[in-house]
């Protein structure tokens, strides 16, 4: 078993590898042990005993004991568990909900959890009722690639656009779509909807006509300008069938899900999109960003963030943007302050790595063995089975039964459907995994800007 400081667990690489990277640079120059692993990756899934005992656990999100299975299964043991908390902003209509869903229960109450600004804090102390020495107050890491000197670390717009192809000739404007994938599953939206109320299927349905309207916009604009071209960045893990189909159609619309939104940001000449944080990246990155409204967004689910901004609302608004030289921020300096810290003296990743000292330190943060133990809610069976798989021989004869495929029994035929299950989801999502030859380039970069090297 490794032992780690420090293990960090990640869902979507372009929203939160680059930032991880960045915390586990300044962890690493600390003098700790760190490692970032893949939360479906399939050889850490099918463990029956841990790979590593981390000290603290750092998780992509923690809302409730469930949440915490998916990142930990078995593989890793932990003492402390930071919730980083990637999706910090939450939908209007939650943040006062004692019950919502992203206000936590069970283990989601007691972890160490970041806090990007003050709305979030507040919401975590009142709505969540969660311990104050608990929520820390860093502001977003990923911010920090958006000022000198990690400005620095991107890609130019000719390295990026040679990548991947874009003419370099062309107007490129960025659309960084805010919406779910336009073909989910039943399960998926009645998941949703558990989580978010019923209304979330109004939602769905405003985001899928949105889209709907806003490629409309965006064909129009490609057809009547062959000297634009405009990149479709879907929303991370939600691909669009009807983007698909206007990238068929037109040469000069372009689907690509590979780099994070700050890479494109900062190099596109235009940059869109509609119910998003995105534009808090844009105004970090001091980059203009315009939010496209085609239809009012259903009750409670619009962020407070965009509640005040200005947003363009018809094809000719849109097309007055896209050819206007000069515009206004659309939303104000006040409203980005109330919900990210905004702090020009000390980076966040400076901020996160002292709080992740603290918590490493202190016992107070430490879990009870109930706590570290009882997340998973194995039934006495499963228990007992897995005991036993901890004990080399056993577990030896275990694989062997599974590998004769002769062997029909009833167990080893749902023991090996779930563990192809497992390999399916890895393969699904083939594109998330990551190494350690690329995790190290990224520090690499990461070290080069800091620096001021090229």
């Amino acid at each position: 078993m490794t032992e780690l400081d420090f293990l960090f667990v990640y869902e979507h690489k372009v929203r939160e590898l680059e930032n991880l990277c960045l915390m586990k640079y300044e962890l690493d120059r600390r003098g700790y042990r760190t490692k970032i692993v893949y939360i479906d990756d399939a050889q850490n899934a099918l463990a029956v005993k841990p790979v590593y005992h981390a000290k603290v656990l750092c998780t992509m999100a923690c809302y409730n004991n469930h949440t915490l299975q998916w990142h930990a299964k078995d593989f890793v043991a932990f003492d402390k568990v930071i919730d980083l908390q990637w999706e910090n902003i939450v939908y209007p209509k939650d943040e006062a909900r004692e019950g919502a869903f992203k206000n936590y229960t069970e283990i989601g109450k007691d972890v160490a959890r970041v806090s990007w600004g003050k709305q979030n804090e507040k919401r975590l102390l009142e709505a969540a009722h969660m311990d104050r020495r608990k929520v820390k107050l860093t502001g977003h890491v990923g911010m920090d690639f958006l000022r000198k000197p990690l400005s620095r670390y991107y890609l130019s717009r000719e390295e990026l656009f040679a990548k991947y192809g874009i003419p370099t000739d062309k107007k490129v404007i960025l659309f960084a779509s805010p919406y779910f994938g336009d073909n989910l599953e039943e399960a998926y939206i009645q998941d949703m909807c558990r989580r978010f109320g019923d209304n979330w299927t109004d939602y769905y349905r405003f985001m899928c006509e949105s889209q709907r309207v806003v490629l409309g916009w965006m064909e129009r604009i490609c057809r009547q300008h062959p000297e634009y071209f405009v990149i479709f960045r879907p929303h991370p893990g939600h691909p669009s069938v009807m983007a698909k189909k206007l990238e068929e159609a037109c040469g000069n619309f372009r689907i690509i899900a590979g780099e994070s939104v700050k890479q494109w940001i900062v190099t596109c000449d235009k940059v869109y999109t509609g119910n998003s944080s995105v534009v808090v990246e844009a105004f970090f990155a001091r980059k203009m960003c315009q939010l496209l409204f085609p239809l009012p967004v259903t009750q409670g689910f619009e962020l407070k963030l965009i509640s005040d901004s200005k947003k363009l609302t018809t094809f000719e608004q849109f097309a007055a943007s896209v050819s206007a030289k000069e515009e206004e921020f659309p939303t104000p300096k006040e409203s980005i302050e109330e919900i990210y810290l905004i702090d020009w003296e000390t980076p966040n990743y400076i901020k996160f790595a002292d709080m992740a000292e603290e918590v490493l330190r202190d016992d107070y943060y430490t879990l009870s063995r109930k706590q570290r133990t009882g997340f998973h809610g194995y039934g006495a069976s499963t228990r007992i089975m897995k005991a036993l798989c901890r004990v080399d021989a056993f577990y030896g004869l275990y694989q062997r039964l599974l590998e004769n495929e002769k062997l029909q029994w009833g167990f080893l035929v749902s023991q090996r459907k779930l563990r192809g299950q497992v390999y399916e989801i890895e393969k699904a999502h083939a594109h998330e995994l990551t190494s350690e030859q690329e995790i190290q380039e990224i520090i690499g970069k990461i070290s080069r800007a800091l620096r001021g090297g090229s």
